[in-house]
């Protein structure tokens, strides 16, 4: 009776392997199952910052053409610029809008303009908002490149005059009356900006531009010293 309660406790090898199994079985799906929750959540922290910069790069937009002002430029060169253009093809065969915007920023009193020269551009697949220190330029004077966005596949811009014309250039070639100077102050009142994002594909936007105003009407938003937050040179990691 003894020998038989003796052989009956325990567990047999045949019990024990099954037992190691089960629990290498459970402890693999566990690990699974965590890893797909690892993957999922930094999948998610991408697509935010991504969103994220994507919202901050059209609120730059924006904000520079809330700034606009008609205030013509001389290049390098000497020559006049218009106070607005927009050039159906550029550098690398995709549109430049090119401006100069009031509320630049001047928190240590540098002897400068609050007005300033901004290009936006598509370089490769980059967004890029380049900006001058001063505003009627010097052959010497070099701009500063201030990365966007990334992974922008393709740039559209168009705009409206005051009788409701879209135009793929401006100021357009048939506007047809004023003097040269009226050309090159004359605004338009709206523009609609297409960008095609390589994950959230294409994304319009139809922005309205403030009236005409003298510099002096325009106030400065904030930002550091001539650089729209949160761009400081290159997009931030």
């Amino acid at each position: 009776m003894a020998a038989r309660a003796g052989a009956s406790a325990g567990f047999t090898l045949l019990e024990l392997l099954i037992a190691i199994a089960l629990f290498a079985l459970l402890g693999l799906g566990t690990y699974r199952m965590l890893e797909a929750v690892l993957r999922s959540d930094e999948a998610v922290r991408a697509q935010e910052l991504q969103l994220r910069e994507l919202s901050r790069a059209v609120w730059a937009f924006e904000r520079d053409l809330q700034q606009v002002i008609g205030r013509p430029i001389r290049d390098g060169f000497g020559d006049e610029r218009n106070a607005f253009i927009g050039q159906l093809s550029g550098e690398d065969g995709a549109p430049v809008l090119e401006l100069t915007r009031a509320g630049w920023r001047n928190p240590t009193g540098l002897r400068r303009s609050n007005l300033q020269r901004v290009r936006w551009r598509l370089a490769g697949q980059n967004l890029e908002r380049v900006y001058w220190v001063v505003l009627d330029r010097d052959v010497d004077s070099e701009p500063r490149v201030q990365r966007v966005l990334e992974n922008v596949q393709g740039l559209q811009l168009r705009y409206l005059d005051e009788e409701a014309v879209w135009h793929e250039e401006w100021p357009p070639f048939d506007f047809g009356r004023g003097s040269p100077e009226d050309a090159a102050e004359r605004l338009p009142v709206g523009l609609e900006l297409s960008l095609e994002h390589a994950r959230y594909g294409r994304i319009t936007r139809l922005l309205r531009l403030p009236d005409a105003a003298e510099p002096a009407t325009q106030q400065a938003l904030p930002g550091a010293e001539g650089v729209p937050e949160p761009f400081e040179g290159e997009m931030p990691q």
